[in-house]
């Protein structure tokens, strides 16, 4: 499960890095915004593999982390750009 943690991480640094090729980083986040993106593709690499271990197992682990990646990197920097400004409001 080590390997499979540490794969999960390089699938989550690579999905940040698309993300942040692909401009999804949000205006907001001028200040480590890339870093960010890259820490938030990771980590949500690592909890989408170990909650598809926990639900699917391991067989369907990676291509679950793949997946709640990929709509984690696109949707929480957007959301949570949206939480700060109600925030703030």
């Amino acid at each position: 499960m080590l390997l499979l943690s540490l794969f999960w991480v390089l699938l989550g640094l690579l999905i940040g890095a698309l993300a942040n090729a692909a401009k999804l980083r949000p205006a907001a986040w001028v200040r480590g915004g890339r870093l960010g993106m890259l820490g938030l593709g990771a980590l949500i690499a690592v909890l989408g593999g170990w909650l598809g271990t926990w639900v699917l197992g391991t067989l369907f682990a990676t291509a679950t982390a793949l997946w709640i990646a990929v709509l984690g990197v696109a949707l929480l920097p957007r959301l949570i750009t949206w939480c700060a400004r109600f925030l703030h409001t």
